[in-house]
């Protein structure tokens, strides 16, 4: 009998101690959502009372910041002396749309939506990925120095790559992107600049090549 009543006891005390744990792991999974989303909150609010707030990209940072769950692995924003310091190192000056975007959401992902972007600490350029290239790649029936190009991305699920322009002289810095593809070892689907590439991005939440693709000029699966 006495064995019986200790066996309950002893049972009933594991019973007590697991959920004793589950409502402390639950307790703190909560907090951790509360403090994402008081930085969410911050940074939202950082965008808003910046001087840079009117720019066409802030509204878009904003609703990536209000759709945070959609993106993976998001890497730590930037501070302006550290971007002053890859600046320096790649001896360029970088889009003020995309210094925006390193500041106040994050210096890439392996999941933005369902794009990948490199973190500018990779310094990803082209070149160093693809050694079968000639110096010069076609664009539109130009010749891009593909010692030039950056990559926004080093490689998406269909190979290619999303590359800055950074040789093309533009009036407000900001530079334009074009797609290498893996299909034929070209350039396409030039985008203006940096935000009307996130804009499309945002608005799809899918591939951006895919979206601009729609007649399957690169083959993609």
């Amino acid at each position: 009998m006495k064995i019986g009543i200790l066996a309950i006891v002893f049972f009933a005390s594991l019973i007590i101690r697991f959920l004793h744990l589950e409502n402390k792991n639950k307790s703190n999974e909560i907090k951790t959502k509360m403090l994402e989303r008081a930085k969410i909150a911050k940074r939202i609010q950082a965008i808003n009372k910046s001087s840079h707030n009117k720019h066409k990209i802030s509204r878009l940072l904003i609703k990536m910041l209000e759709e945070f769950q959609f993106h993976d692995d998001v890497q730590p924003t930037l501070t302006e002396t550290e971007i002053i310091e890859i600046e320096k190192q790649i001896n360029l000056t970088l889009p003020l749309s995309y210094k925006l975007f390193l500041k106040y959401f994050g210096d890439g992902g392996t999941w933005i939506y369902t794009n990948s972007i490199d973190s500018i600490r990779n310094r990803s350029w082209l070149s160093d990925y693809r050694n079968e290239l000639n110096e010069k790649i076609e664009l539109d029936n130009k010749e891009i120095k593909v010692d030039s190009l950056l990559c926004l991305m080093s490689e998406d699920s269909n190979g290619g790559a999303w590359c800055w322009l950074t040789s093309e002289d533009t009036k407000d810095g900001e530079w334009p992107l074009a797609y290498y593809s893996l299909s034929d070892k070209k350039l396409h689907f030039k985008v203006e600049n940096f935000a009307e590439w996130l804009k499309i991005l945002t608005n799809s939440k899918g591939e951006v090549i895919r979206e601009l693709d729609l007649d399957y000029q690169l083959g993609l699966g």
